[in-house]
């Protein structure tokens, strides 16, 4: 039996939630060949209780805003397994005494609460964002969004073989141990690429993804919008309409 835990229910983004492409002029904008916001925030090993629980998607947002503020501000926080916990309670009442309930997390709901609450880092700073969609498909976009707006939250379906992390970085294989999410859903934060070649960080490391790997089964990704990373760094997708990405936060609590 894996040690590492999966734990994301995957739901679409509603409809009041927009693609970037409908919230920006990407077709305007050159995108990038390549981005690397982890240089400067090295994984550190630390699963977050991953490897326990299925709270990947609080550790995939937690780790999200590790990464913006160590690119952003040289800042040297970092979440902690008690963090990914209260979070993962506050999403799905899940008990950080008992474990229980450990049946995963809404990947929709996430992300609106996130949206519309925010995620309390400390006693004086919330991480507040918007929120819009990129399709999974579209190389171009993909790279304008992690290369504008940092770290993006990524879903997969996962066969049972990628319980072996190695095989995410090769193309997927064939028979009943390579069917998409027969092992799972599992969410995850992409923060750097090359090409059309991508690299996660879960479970405390970093694992590349082959761009076969990502076609055959990554179903969901969302870009996270922090206005005070677009302050800090400079970067931000071109005509990006954030009165239009208020209105859709607006619009879910309608």
């Amino acid at each position: 039996m894996s040690a590492l835990k999966l734990g994301a229910i995957h739901v679409p983004a509603p409809r009041a939630i927009r693609l970037l492409a409908d919230r920006a002029r990407l077709s305007l904008m050159t995108p990038p060949k390549s981005a690397d916001w982890f240089a400067k925030c090295p994984a550190d090993g630390d699963p977050l209780g991953n490897d326990a629980v299925g709270d990947c998607v609080a550790c995939a947002e937690l780790r999200a805003i590790q990464v913006r503020r160590a690119n952003a501000w040289g800042d040297a926080w970092r979440p902690t397994r008690d963090m990914a916990f209260g979070l993962y309670a506050a999403l799905t009442g899940f008990d950080p005494v008992t474990l229980l309930p450990d049946n995963g997390t809404d990947t929709a709901l996430a992300m609106a609460s996130w949206s519309a609450s925010g995620i309390r880092i400390d006693d004086q700073n919330l991480d507040v964002v918007r929120w819009a969609t990129v399709d999974p498909a579209d190389a171009a976009h993909l790279a304008i969004a992690i290369g504008h707006t940092g770290p993006v939250q990524v879903t997969l379906a996962l066969p049972t073989a990628a319980e072996d992390v190695a095989v995410w970085s090769q193309p997927p294989g064939a028979g009943a141990g390579w069917q998409p999410g027969s092992w799972g859903c599992h969410r995850v934060m992409v923060g750097a690429f090359d090409g059309a070649g991508r690299v996660c960080r879960t479970w405390g490391q970093d694992v590349a993804i082959h761009p076969a790997f990502w076609s055959a089964y990554v179903v969901g990704v969302d870009a996270v919008l922090s206005r005070e990373w677009m302050d800090a760094t400079g970067l931000a997708p071109s005509g990006l309409d954030w009165d239009a990405l208020d209105q859709d936060i607006a619009s879910l609590a309608g």
